[in-house]
């Protein structure tokens, strides 16, 4: 278990960054990727991203391993956000199923990574699954 003590503590080069749906929604970037560290889609996709592709995308984390990510990752983000515990819990599907409610405004079924977002006017539509 990872504490936000070692999310602050300068051994990483990525910044790791505690967040919820809305913290998220109000940074205002254009697309989301939720992903995990676990999931060989999500490592594949954010292995693939050029440079120009990175920017206006908040990538949210459903778990705390912070040591995988900064080794998988490094070179590819310098910046992740992670689902707080303290926020949604820590059970990892549970928190993938309340973010994404809370980001879309409406109840959400979908447990699984990767999911993507992209900002439609005021609101986030998901691309990625498919509904």
């Amino acid at each position: 278990m990872y504490t936000s003590s070692d999310i602050v503590s300068g051994k990483y080069s990525i910044t790791f960054i505690e967040t919820s749906a809305n913290e998220i929604a109000l940074k205002g970037d254009s697309q989301i990727y939720l992903f995990a560290s676990w999931c060989p889609y999500s490592l594949a996709h954010i292995r693939q991203l050029k440079n120009n592709e990175k920017s206006g995308i908040s990538y949210v984390s459903s778990n705390y391993d912070l040591k995988s990510m900064e080794r998988l990752f490094k070179t590819h983000l310098d910046t992740i956000y992670i689902l707080s515990n303290q926020h949604y819990g820590q059970i990892e599907s549970q928190k993938i199923k309340q973010f994404v409610s809370e980001l879309l405004g409406e109840e959400n079924d979908l447990t699984g990574v990767p999911q993507q977002f992209i900002k439609h006017g005021n609101i986030y539509v998901r691309l990625y699954p498919g509904r």
